[in-house]
């Protein structure tokens, strides 16, 4: 069977479901779309919808949501707390070294693929800060060469 064949059932299989856009129905539906695919991209996620008659948009927020969803096949993820006290321990400096230096698209994701960019309001470590996430391991008191130097090590 090819991945259309599987596509197309996994959508026949959720739209005749009691409750399709049930929350938990359609979380079990992205997941086994990105078990077959590896991720849940922008075209499916549109095709999904349509299946089991809810918005895109909702599916794209449950993916945004649930961190073992992703939209597409990025190898790593980065969020850089973007709370007030780690705005002003120069988070924005990390953030624009980053972006300079992966060219995310409007999605965050990287110009080669491989990285998820984004941001969070705060990651809860302010005494540390700037902080980051890479691949949910935490990195305090950072600066954009600490950021730029373990990009270099992905």
């Amino acid at each position: 069977m090819n991945q259309e064949q599987a596509l197309s059932e996994i959508f026949e299989y959720y739209s005749k479901l009691e409750n399709p856009t049930q929350q938990e129905n359609l979380v079990a539906m992205l997941r086994e779309i990105q078990d077959l695919l590896g991720c849940v991209p922008k075209g499916v996620q549109e095709q999904a919808a349509q299946a089991v008659g809810t918005k895109a948009g909702v599916l794209s927020l449950l993916i945004q949501r649930f961190s073992g969803l992703k939209s597409a096949a990025y190898q790593h993820r980065i969020t850089v707390c973007s709370g007030q006290r780690c705005s002003s321990k120069k988070a924005s400096d990390v953030l624009s070294a980053l972006r300079q230096e992966l060219k995310p698209d409007k999605e965050g994701i990287s110009q080669d693929g491989k990285v998820l960019l984004c941001t969070q309001n705060c990651l809860k470590q302010c005494t540390k800060g700037a902080n980051l996430l890479l691949d949910g391991v935490l990195y305090s008191e950072m600066d954009a060469e600490k950021a730029k130097k373990l990009l270099r090590q992905l």
